[in-house]
């Protein structure tokens, strides 16, 4: 009896001695953390803990996000609480100067209404965050998309600098043509965005207080002007360069001397003149000649990197005569591609798209060319003696900053869709990289880990390929139809009801109209048939494959238990 009674009480303090050590102490241990993942996605890299060190004044960062939000994907559930997490790291990093909210907004509810209020999308179910701070307005991220999952440090961080930082960085613009009449939109939007200054093509010297230029059509200018704008870069300053080999607004303008392939060189790029870029993939389609036009092209999200900041919620990008960019095998600098053509495409002389001579697709596609890119690395002056009237200036750095796009046209209004997803974005999302200060400039996106080339893998990339060969076509037809149907049927103001257009040709349209996308999935689901049957055979295997091994396990243990239970009978008997 005094055995049990001791028992008892020793499990009696030991059981409270583990509650007052919970209660009492966990709360002061310290919070430790493995990341584990490859490309250590968990962990703030070092430029954002360093933008977090550097914040002057509190704020207060609202985090939005439907947990129990109806369809919705469980992808997109696991990226939220990485987003919160995330989130929780930025606040930990900043030593007090964050207060993260996280809300959990129900249909219906005051929360709800203020994240509606705020901007935020709904139809994203409200996946978005808002920062705020004493004596500025709010700052917003109205949704998280799987898309920009490499970009989700950089968003967060850019979303804090700007709240920090919300006058607009100071941009130049040095350019070799007349852009106020041709791209008006463009510059609108700079204009909103930056204190835009505009230098005259007759500059020697970029002023002081521009940190980052951009520079059209510099084979127009003057050795004197290409000086000042090396020098500028040797100097730390940030370059966007758009360059093109044959300009559509004015194919007649020619070079006045070579001495900016001397400064691309340089800068470990190349691009041949007088050679334009074809691409039956992503020809667009000419309005005038109802035709495909290989040289106009109109580059879907798989033409850009999507682990750039350039790309940041861009959808598509329209070109015409785009040149190319190859790097120089013996250049040191780093050449990441921003933008690039399909695999059906080819560089041909400018002369033979003039005559109007008919292009086929490359007999071996594959190879891809690089419309825009980012060039970071060591650079030389190509300037050893300076320019006449002017000292020698820097002769080499050890770090350069350049984007050199092959191509102007997509500046202008003609091909610069309104759209805000469009051209301008592109422009806007590189200049504001470039023009940012360097903490954030140093928060790069985590692009993950190149996937092994598996056979599945393999398999995929092929049925894409057939997928998008086969179905461009159709896209265009639809996108045509889409148009003829909406001037056949425009909206109109209406009273109560509306009478419901039926003449024949709109029912042929609205036939069409359904046709397509039912070719379109049926086209998708033969070029995916093969690539479907694996990936069944490989779910089918994990689901299967365990249970099948355990229970043949089991069988072959049962089997030699009863062998051996049969010779100890035969033993005794």
């Amino acid at each position: 009896m005094r055995s049990k009674l001791r028992t008892g009480m020793t499990l009696a303090v030991t059981v409270l001695l583990f509650l007052a050590f919970n209660l009492v102490w966990i709360g002061k241990l310290p919070d430790i953390r493995w990341d584990v993942s490859e490309r250590k996605i968990h962990t703030l890299s070092a430029p954002a803990r360093l933008l977090m060190a550097s914040l002057e004044s509190p704020l207060d960062l609202y985090y939005f996000n439907t947990h129990n939000a109806p369809g919705r994907r469980y992808a997109l559930n696991r990226y939220g609480k990485r987003i919160e997490d995330t989130l929780k790291e930025f606040e930990k990093a900043s030593r007090g100067m964050i207060n993260l909210h996280l809300i959990d907004p129900t249909p219906f509810s005051e929360d709800a209404y203020k994240a509606e209020l705020f901007g935020l999308e709904k139809n994203a179910c409200f996946l978005g965050l808002i920062a705020t701070r004493a004596g500025q307005a709010a700052q917003r991220i109205e949704s998280f998309s799987l898309d920009r999952e490499a970009l989700l440090e950089y968003e967060i961080s850019h979303l804090i600098y700007k709240l920090q930082h919300p006058a607009p960085p100071t941009v130049g613009l040095l350019s070799g043509l007349a852009m106020e009449n041709s791209a008006g939109r463009l510059l609108a939007q700079m204009q909103r965005y930056f204190n835009l200054i505009s230098l005259e093509p007759t500059t020697e010297r970029v002023p002081e207080q521009i940190k980052t230029l951009m520079v059209v059509h510099p084979r127009a200018l003057s050795e004197t002007t290409l000086f000042a704008i090396e020098q500028f870069v040797l100097k730390g300053g940030k370059l966007m360069l758009f360059e093109d080999p044959v300009r559509e607004q004015d194919p007649k303008m020619g070079s006045l001397h070579t001495k900016l392939d001397e400064l691309l060189a340089a800068w470990g790029v190349r691009m041949p003149a007088d050679n334009v870029l074809v691409d039956t993939l992503y020809a667009s389609l000419d309005e005038q000649s109802a035709a495909h036009n290989p040289a106009r092209l109109t580059l879907p999200r798989l033409a850009m990197n999507p682990h750039d900041v350039s790309s940041w919620r861009l959808n598509s990008v329209t070109i015409s005569r785009s040149g190319a960019l190859t790097r120089l095998k013996k250049s040191r600098t780093t050449f990441t591609p921003l933008l690039q053509s399909s695999g059906r495409s080819a560089l041909v002389d400018s002369n033979r798209l003039d005559a109007g001579k008919s292009f086929e697709s490359p007999p071996d596609p594959g190879q891809r060319h690089v419309i825009a890119a980012r060039v970071e690395g060591p650079s030389y002056s190509v300037f050893p003696t300076g320019i006449k009237g002017q000292p020698i200036g820097l002769q080499k750095a050890s770090q350069v900053h350049v984007v050199v796009v092959a191509d102007t046209d997509l500046l202008t209004d003609k091909f610069n869709s309104a759209a805000h997803d469009s051209n301008t974005l592109f422009v806007l999302n590189t200049l504001d990289n470039l023009a940012a200060g360097d903490a954030l400039a140093g928060v790069r996106p985590r692009a993950p880990a190149p996937r092994a080339q598996t056979v599945l893998n393999d398999r995929r990339e092929k049925a894409e390929q057939a997928y998008r060969e086969k179905a461009d076509e159709l896209q265009h037809r639809l996108q045509r139809t889409e148009q003829e149907w909406q001037s056949q049927n425009p909206r109109t103001l209406t009273l109560g009801t509306q009478a419901v257009a039926s003449n024949i040709q709109l029912q042929a349209l609205n036939k069409e109209r359904l046709r397509i996308p039912m070719e379109l999935n049926a086209l998708r689901h033969q070029a995916y048939v093969q690539v479907l049957r694996i990936e069944l055979g490989v779910k089918l295997a994990l689901a299967f494959g365990m249970p099948l091994t355990l229970c043949l396990v089991a069988w072959l243990v049962f089997l030699g238990n009863q062998r051996r239970r049969a010779a100890f009978d035969a033993t005794i008997y």
